[in-house]
């Protein structure tokens, strides 16, 4: 490519993101973290809805979460939140990405009403915070759903009625053989584990994964 038209091309893609980020400015915040935050309009509620949390993980922005989920909390009418935690070292450094996601939540339960839990779901290194906070505090957690991790937490007791939903790519072979072992020994230790494979190798976030995440909203009887 052309030095020229590398530079038009370069300027293509600030204006591009520029305008995404026009797009979601009302749901946009900067404290305590970056966040991205959508709550549902009264219109056909009854009660506090339930609050659904995501995070797609390394090198996918908070921006790219609620542009992938926000159609489907305005179908189920759930509040969205795409967190950024952890700072400069994200979600591997899990103690500030943890006490990131308690600042953000303090500031929301003051504002806003939701149900008593809430939902976590996440790819990759997201998907494994999930399951991490999720398998540590199971009394905060409703549901999860994980898709594509490399590593999964020690079976706990406690776990109670949450449901756990794991998700693989259907030709992410190695991937696959790992979660079917999971899934086994977790039914033996009676977590209600359910393991799906999505089309494709598992390496991008899609809508697939999106739906399936938030149908285990319908799992749970609040």
């Amino acid at each position: 490519m052309k030095p020229r038209h590398a530079v038009v091309a370069f300027l293509a893609l600030v204006l591009l993101a520029g305008c995404r980020a026009a797009a979601w400015r009302d749901y946009h915040h900067t404290e305590p973290v970056e966040y991205y935050f959508s709550y549902p309009t009264s219109t056909g509620l009854s009660g506090a809805p339930p609050l659904f949390i995501a995070l797609l993980g390394e090198d996918r922005s908070p921006l790219d979460c609620i542009e992938l989920f926000q159609k489907f909390a305005e179908d189920r009418r759930f509040a969205l939140l795409c967190p950024k935690l952890g700072g400069k070292a994200g979600l591997a450094d899990e103690q500030q990405a943890e006490r990131d996601l308690a600042d953000i939540l303090t500031d929301l339960y003051a504002q806003h009403n939701f149900e008593s839990k809430f939902f976590l779901t996440g790819f990759g290194d997201g998907g494994e915070f999930a399951l991490d906070y999720g398998f540590k505090y199971p009394a905060a957690v409703s549901g999860i759903t994980a898709m594509s991790v490399d590593a999964f937490p020690e079976a706990a007791g406690g776990l109670g009625a949450m449901p756990v939903q794991v998700l693989v790519g259907e030709s992410d072979e190695e991937r696959l053989a790992v979660a079917q072992d999971i899934e086994k020994d977790w039914r033996t230790r009676g977590i209600l584990v359910r393991l799906l494979t999505v089309a494709g190798n598992g390496r991008a976030p899609n809508q697939a994964f999106a739906r399936l995440a938030s149908e285990v909203i319908d799992q749970i009887d609040q």
